[in-house]
């Protein structure tokens, strides 16, 4: 089809316009930078309307780090309570400070927590538009890739989730940026409040910083320049500095849970930290919480893992291979993406190897998730425009056919930045949550009910446990945790008081919530299963057997309010009851 004519002025224009884009130019950075941010903000402001559209959620894994901060607004809320204690001990220092930042200003956490990720959107875009740039990406390509980006960003659950790891995607492209340019200072802050939020990744980009100083395709093969040296030494001072407080702080909660003691604990291998197979196996390469492709393939008989290794492989390769080039540069090029790659595999080999005690591989590997489309995709949209010259679209298109593809392309991009998750997550019955916050603010609350993973970060009110909180990696946590499931499953399966004053005894509880199932039928819910083994089973047959559970015989004169699928009870009067029964 012919181009447009003289006669269509405004077709003519955009195809001149188009024809610019699309050439290969390197001065473009005013129009694709914009573009970038464009998309970014368009990211955030959909995220926004998508967080405050249903009132009274939150992040589904924030709960878990913003569980303690209801102490700011009153220090006499969970005083010694043992899970605001744990969750506060585990939050990192940075992550701590940004969200006092906007308590003293007057942002209230479960209102920041919804914040933060719009705030991080932008600035993304923006790096990675850098980065790639840097890498000597064209702008057009270095658009596209960060499209991509912030396609991954929104719907996957990392910045959407407002917990540490929304840090790690622009601090790693801020340092990434900041090492293909050797901007020191820029390096050795991202290093800085990398190892500040999220540890892990601070080690990977260490091991990058590391491997910057190698330079094969010139003589030396080492740059041993001050300007190098000093951005190395400047790095590594801000991550033992960021990591530091780590390192030096007492736990009363740990050690870490060995390999071996993973292997004999149920919510390992079924349960709510499930990341062994139920033989106790490990997949380092599928599995959702261990694996370094975190749940991307099913084992190694899936193509998935092939695609994700070539996605993840190929392009740092040939970006490596192009720095040998001689003569001047033409497409992307950069060492970064492999050096990137082979310090998160050789960061999830040890972790792999000490399994627990450095966390998790599938940590060391989260920037895998990110080499596809800031290493391959721009290999990828090197050799697709070195095969399709802007002349040859413009000739074999009407100006009106070319509009209308542009317009379609621009819709995919915005739909792809817009589409987001927000990872919500909404009490069932917002009756008994406020009712457990209506308690006294001493009062103790427990038992197996969905809704109490809102508790205390909705309520204010100690919780014994809940099945998000209850995070199997610190002995010291965990084992408390476990057995105060163990004395509520005793408390609930029980025909006899003796049984239930004793457990009383052991852990002096306020009130108690049950399900009506549970009530009716002698069954810990299915989502607190997985705490337990074999035994549960065996438990509730022999309650089934008998007369209904003391509890359910009990609830009627010792209830405190009755809600959708819940019914919470006085536990005192449960003891009093018990002690004048027949």
């Amino acid at each position: 089809m012919s181009a447009p004519t003289a006669g269509q002025p405004g077709l003519a224009a955009f195809v001149a316009f188009l024809r610019q884009r699309l050439e290969r130019r390197d001065d473009e950075d005013h129009v694709w930078l914009p573009m970038s941010l464009g998309f970014g903000l368009i990211a955030s402001l959909a995220f926004l309307v998508a967080v405050f559209h249903v009132e009274g959620t939150i992040q589904d894994d924030a709960r878990m780090f913003l569980s303690w901060m209801g102490r700011w607004d009153d220090p006499e809320l969970l005083k010694g309570d043992l899970v605001a204690d744990y969750w506060y001990s585990v939050s990192p220092w940075l992550y701590r400070a940004v969200f006092r930042a906007g308590w003293l200003v007057g942002i209230k956490p479960l209102v920041f927590v919804k914040i933060l990720p719009a705030l991080l959107f932008p600035l993304i875009a923006y790096f990675s538009y850098r980065l790639l740039r840097a890498m000597r990406a064209d702008p057009l390509a270095a658009f596209v890739a960060t499209v991509f980006v912030l396609n991954v960003m929104v719907r996957d659950d990392i910045v959407v989730s407002g917990t540490p790891r929304a840090f790690w995607p622009l601090l790693l492209l801020v340092g990434l940026d900041g090492l293909a340019r050797v901007r020191v200072l820029q390096v050795a802050l991202a290093q800085l409040l990398m190892a500040g939020v999220y540890p892990q990744v601070a080690l990977v980009m260490a091991g990058v910083i590391g491997l910057s100083a190698l330079t094969p395709w010139q003589r030396p093969w080492i740059d041993l320049g001050r300007r190098r040296l000093a951005l190395v030494v400047l790095a590594a001072v801000a991550t033992v500095a960021g990591i530091a407080p780590f390192l030096l702080r007492e736990s009363q909660f740990g050690p870490v849970f060995t390999l071996a003691e993973a292997r004999t604990i149920p919510t390992f291998l079924y349960g709510r930290g499930r990341v062994l197979g139920a033989d106790g196996s490990a997949d380092f390469l599928c599995q959702t919480r261990l694996g370094i492709f975190a749940g991307g393939c099913k084992g190694l008989l899936d193509p998935r893992l092939y695609l994700l290794v070539v996605a993840n492989g190929l392009g740092p390769v040939v970006l490596l291979m192009r720095t040998f080039r001689p003569g001047p540069a033409s497409g992307a090029r950069s060492p970064l993406p492999l050096y990137l790659l082979v310090s998160s595999l050789i960061c999830a080999a040890l972790s792999a190897a000490v399994l627990f005690k450095l966390h998790l591989p599938s940590r060391y590997a989260s920037g895998l998730l990110l080499l596809p489309w800031l290493a391959t995709l721009p290999v990828l949209s090197d050799w697709i425009r070195s095969r399709l010259s802007p002349q040859t679209l413009i000739e074999r298109y009407s100006g009106r056919t070319l509009a209308i593809g542009a317009g379609i392309a621009a819709l995919a991009g915005v739909l792809a930045v817009s589409i987001v998750k927000t990872g919500n997550a909404l009490p069932a019955d917002r009756e008994l949550i406020a009712a457990i916050r209506s308690l006294p603010k001493d009062a103790v609350v427990g038992g197996f009910a969905e809704d109490l993973n809102f508790s205390p970060v909705l309520t204010g009110r100690s919780t014994l446990f809940n099945r998000e909180l209850s995070i199997a990696y610190e002995k010291g946590y965990y084992q408390q945790v476990h057995r105060r499931m163990e004395i509520i499953r005793d408390l609930v399966l029980t025909t006899d008081a003796s049984v239930l004053a004793d457990r009383m005894r052991e852990l002096p509880v306020d009130a108690l919530v049950v399900t009506k199932d549970t009530l009716a039928q002698a069954r810990i819910p299915v989502t607190f299963r997985g705490f337990f083994g074999a035994e549960l089973a065996e438990m509730e047959a022999r309650a089934s057997q008998n007369e209904p559970t003391l509890v359910a015989r009990l609830a009627p004169g010792c209830t405190m309010g009755v809600y959708r699928d819940t019914v919470m009870l006085d536990a005192h009067c449960l003891v009093r009851e018990a002690a004048a029964a027949p």
